[in-house]
């Protein structure tokens, strides 16, 4: 920066924050014995040649500024413990899904058998080997209902809300829900899981 724009700021300074003579236009000393009514320098009383002249002075706060004074206290805490208990949700959402055979394991043809294996163990099944418990608005039946058509694997259909003597069974057997499968004697209590399933279907019938 040049020296002439230097000079200018400093003389904006001491004109803006200083008393000035509005008679002399002379800048008051900050050391001086003449009284603040009068100008050290013509002796003229500044209220008799314009009135008060202007005092020093501190610059007014924009408005950037308390917004920034203002965001300093932004409860950090709280914003990172509510993204915490997002994913937490979330992650339960994810768990449940899975469990009940959205998006998870159903989609897998089993973790020890090929997928020739299972169109194999798909072929040999019999509609008496599974009993489906299932209803028309549940979503995780519709679920397990593609994977088993995918592979060919053939089952017994009882519908809760079509047939009252199904519903009565499921009730019976400790159970409200659906998806609920008995897969040659065994009971998939959780909801449908594919790996669960293959490894009852190998089994003998009991």
């Amino acid at each position: 920066m040049s020296k002439l724009p230097q000079v200018l700021i400093r003389l904006g300074c001491i004109l803006y924050m200083s008393k000035i003579c509005p008679k002399c236009n002379a800048v008051r000393p900050s050391e001086t014995s003449a009284p603040d009514w009068q100008c050290p320098s013509c002796g003229v009383a500044y209220a008799k040649v314009g009135g008060e002249p202007p005092f020093r002075r501190e610059a007014p706060r924009s408005r950037y500024v308390e917004s920034a004074a203002q965001s300093d206290g932004i409860p950090w805490r709280k914003f990172f413990g509510v993204l915490l208990a997002a994913w937490a949700l979330y992650a339960g959402y994810q768990a449940a899904h899975n469990k009940a055979g959205i998006g998870g394991s159903w989609l897998n043809s089993g973790a020890s058998l090929s997928a020739q294996q299972v169109a194999d163990l798909a072929a040999a099944s019999q509609p008496q080997d599974v009993l489906f418990y299932t209803a028309d608005w549940c979503p995780y039946c519709r679920a397990a209902k593609g994977w088993m058509q995918q592979y060919g694997f053939k089952y017994q259909e009882c519908d809760i809300d079509k047939q009252a003597a199904c519903a009565q069974q499921l009730k019976s057997l400790g159970s409200t829900g659906v998806p609920y499968l008995i897969v040659k004697g065994h009971h998939m209590k959780g909801g449908f899981d594919s790996d669960e399933f293959l490894v009852a279907m190998r089994q003998p019938q009991n």
